[in-house]
């Protein structure tokens, strides 16, 4: 497959990249701040995320309504979202409206009005986005609190009641100048755009930004802890996390087989034992989860609390056994939704257009889409079982949910994916001591 990718610095340290994809009559454009949540202090927790709001509320030159308007005249879509480490503004719209488009999405990174009236508004705009604890929060929020003590990677993308209300216009306007800047920024065009006619527009366009200093990332620490979270539920859920950022290459890729394999689709192995076998659970899952240069696989199951030991049992199994032996049959199929995957994913604008932005914050370049491929193709049994062995050998961290008294046995886990058991007593310790 011909790509055609090109990368290079501008003078105030902006990152462009374009993928010149003549095809399509669209084009997709990113403009990425390599700043987010994991980069806020304590004190400023949400803070990424409220900027990101505040500058769709209108510039020193035009209010929030003339912005919509004018990007509403050119037919295509404009939209924003923070994450842990980026803030990313995205837009669609035709070649010839491509120079308009990056001209009111300059305006809005480097002249937000940044108003007190709009602040009041886009706070109460953010509680709406507030959970209050779902589920899923609550799983990703309890997981980082426990695999990375202390660290900031624990708080919310949208902080929290207190930090968002102390936040002030200043804090915002210090923030602004610290985040959005040129050596954080990575510019990247999915289209008919010629890369040398990208450099010159890009580049005058966004000259009002300063070059500014480059955020980085944090380091993290790991930690294996444990934690249930008590709910009033008949249902238990529980969630394996394992760093696997030292997995790059061919054996990040192994990985990625790995996991697909194990609960990556309908009829992955998890799916197979845990419910088509046994009924256990209606959906067992596992992915990849990034941020910050940081990579972790989650694996979950959930079903009826009262089987949550048999459930987590089948669970830890499946994940040892998959990593002495893999399948020939699996590898193949898994081979074939890589193959299916990559070249649909072609098809996807905006998806190539992220996939070049998130190649720059990880890897600071361009990865090789045949390279690639060709390392998927060609990966062995023994690669991809090794890559489970490497991922089990971490150690997770574990995180459950549901009642007190259907809490799992987290040690039992723990020796069940290094092929063993953990001994149990004959008898249940009793919560009182009788003596004599």
């Amino acid at each position: 497959m011909q790509l055609v990718h090109s990368h290079s610095t501008l003078k105030n340290g902006i990152e462009l990249v374009t993928d010149h994809a003549p095809h399509f009559q669209g084009v997709a454009i990113g403009v990425a701040f390599r700043i987010g949540s994991v980069h806020e202090p304590d004190e400023w927790s949400g803070i990424s995320h409220l900027l990101e709001h505040m500058v769709f509320r209108g510039t020193q030159s035009r209010s929030g309504e003339d912005i919509q308007a004018a990007f509403g005249a050119l037919g295509g879509f404009l939209n924003a979202t923070t994450d842990e480490d980026s803030t990313v503004f995205k837009a669609m719209t035709l070649r010839e409206d491509v120079e308009q488009a990056l001209e009111i999405i300059a305006e809005m990174v480097s002249q937000p009005a940044l108003d007190g009236a709009d602040l009041e508004m886009e706070r109460q705009i953010i509680e709406q986005e507030n959970c209050r604890g779902c589920q899923n929060c609550s799983m990703r929020d309890a997981f980082f609190d426990q695999a990375y003590p202390e660290q900031s990677i624990r708080n919310p993308i949208i902080g929290y009641e207190d930090t968002l209300a102390a936040i002030t216009p200043e804090d915002l306007r210090a923030w602004h100048r610290t985040a959005y800047c040129g050596t954080n920024l990575t510019v990247a065009i999915c289209g008919n755009v010629d890369h040398e006619a990208a450099e010159e527009m890009v580049g005058r366009i966004f000259s009002v930004l300063p070059e500014g200093k480059p955020a980085g990332f944090p380091e993290f620490s790991w930690a294996s802890n444990e934690l249930h979270l008590a709910a009033g539920t008949d249902r238990s859920t529980i969630r394996l996390g394992f760093p696997i950022t030292n997995l790059e290459g061919r054996a990040g890729r192994a990985a990625v087989f790995y996991h697909d394999i194990l609960g990556g689709h309908g009829q992955s192995l998890l799916m197979r034992e845990l419910r088509e076998k046994r009924g256990l659970v209606y959906s067992t899952w596992a992915e990849e989860y990034e941020f910050a240069r940081e990579t972790v696989l989650w694996v979950e199951a959930s079903g009826e609390a009262m089987k949550t030991n048999e459930i987590a049992g089948v669970l830890a199994d499946t994940m040892y056994q998959a990593a002495q032996q893999i399948d020939a049959e699996e590898l193949a199929m898994a081979k074939r939704r890589a193959h299916v995957g990559l070249h649909m994913s072609l098809d996807d604008q905006m998806g190539r257009n992220a996939g070049m932005l998130r190649n720059i914050a990880r890897k600071s370049r361009l990865t090789d889409w045949n390279e690639s491929y060709q390392d998927y193709m060609s990966l062995t049994r023994e690669e991809v079982a090794e890559a489970g062995r490497n991922i089990l050998a971490t150690g997770p961290t574990i995180i459950s949910a549901g009642p007190v008294r259907n809490k799992p046995k987290f040690e039992d886990i723990r020796a069940r994916l290094r092929g063993e058991r953990a001994e149990q007593s004959g008898r249940k310790k009793s919560l009182f001591r009788l003596v004599s």
